[in-house]
């Protein structure tokens, strides 16, 4: 009874060896031979559902499942599922001094955390040290950061980045962004002229195909406008506040197709006029459950316009009245995002803080909660960085985890 005890215990455990490591022999095909290898196709269903960490794991295990994971149609796959499925963590960056900027994910539900393996857990390597513009928002996968000559490219899940030149023949008021078209699967820097200290005549935007082996090229099909405030992508579209006219102060939105490289201006909705001091409004546009949005709000109020069809710019309209006890809660914060059900973001307005933690307002059930992570020398002791104070925190709340190698869609002839 013992002895084929044994047996059965070494056929089992001969059967999954073989099955994972993609090896089609076996010496015993007496016991469990029905169920001795796991098809492919059912291998690669079960990567899928993985995170990102254990997939780079697990493409040590064998050659089969090195090349089922670095396929580009499981790269691809692996993103789709992840824009598909609602987001445990929020992404947050913030300042340490000069030259370092820091980057963490909080979770999404109340639990405090108060370990250092809850600051492992949550906690990511900058790309680089220096002073960096950045904006927030992640774009399949990979963040951008930019200087006045150059742009560095991060996926954070691979660990990867990449510095790409800013183009030349522009005037040093450049901002860049980060586009991504879904259908082509590719990405591209859309570079324009801010209105700030450019030159007399109009710089056309010029854009970067990454990965294709070409330089940096004008449009010619560009309205004359000038870079404003914020940007966003938002599904193969690049979202952005700009002037018309380098000396007005009429603002528009312009958005620009990723795959057919045409701009478009759309009117800002609503009529929001100016407030005074004790009663400011903040207007700006955010990525809102997947699409366009224009928001206007104060301490008491939120107000939302959603665009829902840009062509015949059609936008819905919801008016959120923030009721007095949440009010008082969220005062020493700004809004700064959404999540994907559509609770709004707040972050602490102080410039300097003291800990790591974020408010979440619900429009449906007008309730806010909080999420706090560690203190600042608790998590300074756990880094290992110096004694400067945190801040600026800033979140990117869609930010996914990309399998993407950036040596696969970044040229190096820019």
């Amino acid at each position: 009874m013992e002895e084929k005890t044994k047996e059965i215990h070494r056929t089992t455990t001969q059967s999954l060896s073989t099955s994972f490591h993609g090896d089609n022999k076996s010496d015993d095909d007496e016991v469990f031979s029905d169920h001795k290898y796991i098809p492919v196709d059912l291998t690669r269903d079960i990567l899928m559902r993985l995170p990102a960490k254990s997939i780079l794991r697990f493409r040590c295990v064998s050659k089969l499942w090195w090349s089922i994971t670095t396929q580009q149609d499981f790269i691809n796959s692996f993103a789709v599922r992840q824009s598909s499925i609602p987001r445990q963590r929020l992404l947050l960056t913030f300042n340490q001094d000069d030259t370092t900027q820091i980057f963490c994910s909080l979770p999404f539900d109340e639990k405090s955390i108060t370990t250092y393996s809850d600051v492992k857990s949550f906690h990511f390597t900058p790309p680089i040290k220096g002073r960096y513009e950045y904006y927030r928002n992640s774009v399949h996968g990979l963040i951008s950061f930019q200087n006045f000559t150059e742009v560095i490219i991060w996926n954070p899940t691979m660990k990867e980045h990449v510095t790409l030149s800013k183009p030349i023949d522009m005037s040093k008021y450049v901002v860049s962004f980060l586009g991504y078209d879904p259908t082509e699967n590719t990405y591209k820097l859309l570079s324009l002229a801010e209105g700030l200290g450019c030159r007399d005549t109009y710089q056309k935007p010029q854009i970067l195909t990454l990965g294709s082996q070409e330089a940096w090229r004008v449009t010619e099909n560009s309205p004359l406008h000038y870079f404003k405030g914020f940007g966003y992508s938002i599904n193969g579209v690049v979202y952005y506040e700009a002037n018309i006219s380098r000396k007005s102060v009429e603002i528009v939105i312009m958005s620009f197709d990723v795959r057919s490289e045409q701009f478009k201006s759309l009117q800002i909705p609503g009529d929001v006029v100016g407030s005074t001091l004790d009663n400011l409004i903040h207007e700006s546009i955010m990525s809102y459950q997947g699409k366009l949005a224009w928001v206007c709000n104060n301490f008491d109020f939120i107000k939302i316009w959603v665009l829902q069809d840009a062509d015949k710019q059609e936008w819905s309209y919801k008016d959120n009245i923030i009721p007095l006890p949440q009010r008082d809660l969220l005062r020493s914060a700004t809004l700064k995002g959404a999540t994907d059900s559509g609770e709004f973001i707040y972050l602490r307005t102080k410039l300097r803080f003291k800990d790591i933690s974020a408010f979440y307002y619900d429009p449906v059930r007008k309730s806010v909660r909080s999420v706090k992570a560690l203190e600042y020398d608790t998590f300074r002791r756990f880094y290992g960085s110096c004694n400067e104070p945190m801040y600026c925190l800033e979140p990117i709340p869609d930010h996914i985890e990309s399998l993407m190698s950036l040596k696969d869609i970044c040229s190096p002839f820019v």
